[in-house]
Formats: structure tokens, C-alpha cells, sequence
């Protein structure tokens, strides 16, 4: 039992791939940029939300991303570790975030529910069975819709793990992702009845997009071999897929339509469930891998500089949407709407704040910690 512990300790942190560094970092300021532009779900007929259109789809990636690079790391952990460690470790440190930041985001509202935008819902009716009941309905802080479903799909990796270890399976789970969660809603945009899709198709595992993102990100690291010419072929898919979905986002909200813009907001081509969506954040991911021998040339300081941007990505993610309804609520008019008319400049300076709080809050942390451990140990002593 001794000698697996010290095994598992060892092969628990393999080397990491610095092109995730890189693509947790832009993914991380790629969320920051789809909630800048949130003004996007109330279309209007002038420059700037026409702007927000194609920011919404260079950005969509970045939920996607983050889907691949868990699965990318962890749907091989058999080889790392027990099944038992795996839900000590991930559930822990997910559910611990999820929680912790729920917990920080309720008492803030409730303190002042009149700073944050959304907030005043709160006013009056703060307590613990409000929050429980908020926190099972993901109803405190809806961007953490993420870890409810990486929680799912931490469930299945157990099950999915044993898939992944034989090629031919783990392409044909992937077939059947592809043609049940994106194939099939393709084909409907385009005109098919759901009826001759619903009886014999009506598979919702198979429909989980965010599973297959997952399930793709194992794949393309561990088996796929490079084609020729990757590097240009994966950046030309990656410019047309961004393309596509900024044009038929425009298109499908009325902007060819002398009438005018559509009244609520189609957000379907430029969206996880779109095809072009998968193929942008499919080339991506083979993009940046490709690149992974040209990162390695890198050196300690820019290295030490991506580590410590990727390093706050969670706490970016956990946070960033506080300063956006700040500001939506509190901050001076005429500042807010100078920030609404450039989205993302705004993007940028959220996700600079952000950081800088994020950095700082783990350096209290960090300091806080220092007398309680030494505290502890004389305890022990």
C-alpha cells in the first residue's frame, strides 16, 4: 500500500505542455471578452454591437477549450493514479472552488445588492435556505454553469476512462457525439423536422456537447497523428471558422434584412452547439500543439510569466463577472457607457483588474497560511 502511495505521488504531476499554458491564458481573457459583449443578446442597429457579433465569435472557444484541456489531462489519469485519488483531487479542488466562490459572490450580493447588476434580487431575502436553494439551481452566479458541468463529467471519467485506452473506441464515442450533439441540430437549423430525429436519436449522453469537447481533447493529444502542413491548415480553419460564425451571427439576426435587426438575439452559429464552433475550437487545439516545440525555446522569464497568468485563470474565471455588474450598476454613466462602446478595450482592462486581484488575494492567502501551519505543527509537537 506504502509503495503504490509513493507511486502515485510520483507519476501524479507529469511534465506540463507549455501550450496549455498558453491557451488557458486565451481562453481565460476569451471568457472575459463574451461577457463584455453581453450587450450582444439585445440587438441594435448601430457599429458597436455589430462589433460585439464578431467578438462573440472569435471568443466562443473558450468554455470549449477549457473542456478539451481538462479532458486532455485527466481521461488518462488511470495511469497516474487510483480512481480514488482522481475524485479526492478533482471533485476537491472544483467543488471547493465552486463552493467557495458561490459562498463569496451570495454574501457580496447580499450586502450590497443595489452595486452589482442583477444583484437587487437579493434585497431582503439573504439567508441559508436561499442560498442552498440558489446554489442546486446555479442561480447565485450563472457563468459557474462550467463546473456543474465538469462535475459531470468528472462522474463519467471513471467509465469514459476505459474507452480512452483503445483508439478505435475512443473515435467511435467521438463519431457518435459529433452526429447526435452537433450533426443532427445542424441538420434541423437547416430544415429537417425533429420528428425524424427525436425517437431514434434521442440519446442525451450522446448529446452532451461539453462531452464531447472533453472526450476530443484526449483524443488530439494522445492520438492523433499530425497531417502535413498542420500549422497552416489548422490557422486557415481556425480564420474561416471565425468567419463563418461572425457572418451567419449577423445573418441570422436580420442583419441583410431591410426591416431590421431581429428582436431577440439567434446566438446558435455563434455558440458551443455549432459546428463551427467545434472546428474552431478543434484547430485551436491542434494549432497550439503544433507550436508546443517552438514554446519550448522559450525562456525561464517569459516561461515564469505564462505559468503565473495561467495559474490565475480559475480565480479570473471565478471573478471577473463581479466587476463587469459593478460596473453595469455602480460606475459613473458616462464611464460605463464609454466602456460598453469598446468592448474590448473593456475586455482587456477587466481582465488586467482581475488578475492583479487575483495575485494579490493568493499573496494574502499565502501569508495567512504561514503562522497557522507553523501554529499546527507546534500544536502537533
Amino acid at each position: 500500500m506504502a509503495e503504490r502511495q509513493k507511486n502515485e505521488k510520483r507519476l501524479e504531476r507529469p511534465r506540463r505542455l507549455r501550450f496549455v499554458y498558453m491557451l488557458n491564458i486565451l481562453s481565460c481573457f476569451a471568457v472575459v471578452i463574451l461577457h463584455t459583449t453581453l450587450p450582444v443578446f439585445t440587438p441594435q442597429p448601430n457599429r458597436t454591437w455589430t462589433e460585439m457579433v464578431v467578438l462573440q465569435a472569435f471568443a466562443i472557444f473558450a468554455v470549449p477549450i477549457f473542456f478539451m484541456i481538462s479532458g486532455m489531462n485527466l481521461l488518462g489519469y488511470r495511469e497516474r493514479y487510483s480512481t480514488k485519488t482522481f475524485f479526492r483531487k478533482r471533485l476537491w479542488r472544483v467543488g471547493r472552488a465552486l463552493l467557495l466562490g458561490s459562498v463569496f459572490c451570495y454574501i457580496l450580493f447580499a450586502v450590497f445588492p443595489y452595486a452589482f447588476y442583477g444583484a437587487d434580487k437579493y434585497a431582503g431575502t439573504a439567508g441559508i435556505v436561499d442560498f442552498v436553494k440558489r446554489f442546486l439551481t446555479n442561480d447565485i452566479n450563472d457563468v459557474y454553469w462550467f463546473f456543474y458541468s465538469i462535475i459531470y463529467l468528472y462522474v463519467l471519467t471513471p467509465l469514459l476512462s476505459y474507452v480512452m485506452q483503445h483508439k478505435r473506441a475512443t473515435q467511435y464515442l467521438l463519431a457518435l457525439l459529433l452526429a447526435v450533439g452537433i450533426c443532427i441540430p445542424f441538420a434541423e437549423r437547416l430544415g429537417m423536422s425533429a420528428k425524424y430525429f427525436d425517437t431514434l436519436f434521442g440519446w442525451p449522453l450522446f448529446a452532451s456537447v461539453s462531452l464531447l469537447y472533453f472526450v476530443g481533447g484526449y483524443y488530439f493529444h494522445r492520438y492523433w497523428e499530425p497531417i502535413k502542413h498542420q500549422v497552416p491548415v489548422a490557422l486557415a480553419i481556425l480564420v474561416l471558422s471565425v468567419c463563418a460564425m461572425a457572418f451567419l451571427g449577423l445573418w441570422a439576426n436580420g442583419y441583410h434584412k431591410p426591416s431590421g435587426l431581429s428582436a431577440h438575439y439567434d446566438n446558435y452559429y455563434v455558440g458551443m452547439s455549432s459546428p463551427f464552433c467545434v472546428l474552431q475550437a478543434f484547430s485551436l487545439f491542434l494549432l497550439a500543439q503544433s507550436l508546443e516545440p517552438w514554446l519550448q525555446h522559450f525562456g525561464a522569464g517569459v516561461m515564469k510569466v505564462l505559468k503565473l497568468l495561467s495559474s490565475a485563470s480559475l480565480g479570473v474565471y471565478l471573478f471577473h463577472i463581479l466587476l463587469i455588474d459593478w460596473v453595469g450598476a455602480s460606475m459613473e454613466p458616462n464611464s460605463a457607457a464609454f466602456l460598453g462602446r469598446h468592448p474590448l478595450f473593456y475586455a482587456v482592462c477587466v481582465y488586467a483588474i482581475t488578475v492583479i486581484a487575483v495575485m494579490v488575494g493568493k499573496q494574502l492567502i499565502a501569508v495567512c497560511k504561514k503562522p497557522l501551519y507553523h501554529a499546527l505543527r507546534l500544536d502537533r509537537k
